[in-house]
């Protein structure tokens, strides 16, 4: 049975540059799915005059969301420096390790920030449909412990992000499962941390609309019941901050969150039905 799981192109180790600051965008890992094709480009390794931290922010479109505020509010600081990388999915094999491997030794992050949620479902279930992973403790023991090995190989810590609840309730169970063994890795890895998202964006389960800055309703998650509004994405990106804040010892910019909105171009009724992801 074919398994639907990688893009062909998963297989090739190509960076596709966006941006390197990871506010407008990020780092593409190769065959990452995208809205719309991207051209193919070779970038140098990133380069500071100082020796600040480097946040790596690694994982699927909800997350890429987040990741643009969340990058501005880091770099707002004045104490780190944030970029972003697409990798929708964990490695299952040596070309994907490479990949993953080729962006950890070109962003040198002293902390990893990582979530994988919709895409890290259908890679289960086409392992599920070849019969790998069948076995019980096998996903943690085959996936998740050998990317964790990889991510913190040169001492890096790695802040596990547990994935947005979704308006499909189907799927909501099965990635429920999936962040029970996130959890779990976190408990028994000295080297990660685990933060539920939904604290911040769900703390009651899905919902489309949380009180804004004023206190009126505004709207959280896409129409597709998955994706962030731009609200969402600052409310997710506030809350990570926090965290990061205090593990690198930051200070926020109390006005980070405004500054960021002025510059993003206005969505059509404040969201955008679906991801406005390249």
């Amino acid at each position: 049975m074919s398994r639907p799981r990688r893009l062909p192109a998963l297989t090739t180790a190509l960076l596709l540059l966006v941006s390197c600051a990871g506010v407008d965008g990020g780092d593409r890992l190769a065959g990452a799915p995208t809205s719309s094709p991207s051209p193919t480009t070779t970038a140098p390794p990133p380069t500071t005059a100082d020796d600040l931290p480097r946040v790596l922010i690694a994982g699927d479109s909800v997350l890429a969301e987040a990741a643009g505020p969340l990058a501005y509010a880091i770099e707002a600081t004045g104490g780190a420096h944030a970029a972003f990388i697409l990798g929708p999915d964990l490695p299952r094999d040596a070309a994907d390790e490479s990949i993953w491997q080729a962006a950890i030794d070109r962003h040198q992050p002293d902390l990893v920030v990582v979530s994988v949620g919709h895409w890290e479902y259908l890679e289960v279930l086409g392992d599920f449909a070849e019969g790998d992973l069948l076995e019980p403790g096998s996903y943690p023991r085959e996936v998740l412990d050998p990317f964790v090995d990889l991510v913190t190989e040169d001492g890096d810590r790695l802040l596990w992000v547990g994935p947005l609840v979704i308006d499909d309730a189907e799927e909501a169970e099965f990635v429920t499962g999936l962040q029970a063994d996130f959890e779990a890795l976190a408990e028994r890895r000295d080297e990660v941390d685990f933060v539920d998202a939904d604290n911040w964006i769900a703390p009651d389960g899905f919902t489309a609309t949380l009180p804004g800055p004023d206190g009126t309703p505004v709207p959280v998650r896409r129409a597709d019941g998955i994706h962030l509004c731009p609200e969402g994405q600052i409310l997710l990106a506030e809350g990570l901050l926090g965290v990061i804040a205090d593990d690198l010892d930051l200070t926020p910019s109390p006005t980070w969150a405004n500054e960021w909105r002025a510059e993003q171009e206005p969505e059509p009724g404040g969201c955008a039905p679906g991801y406005q992801g390249d």
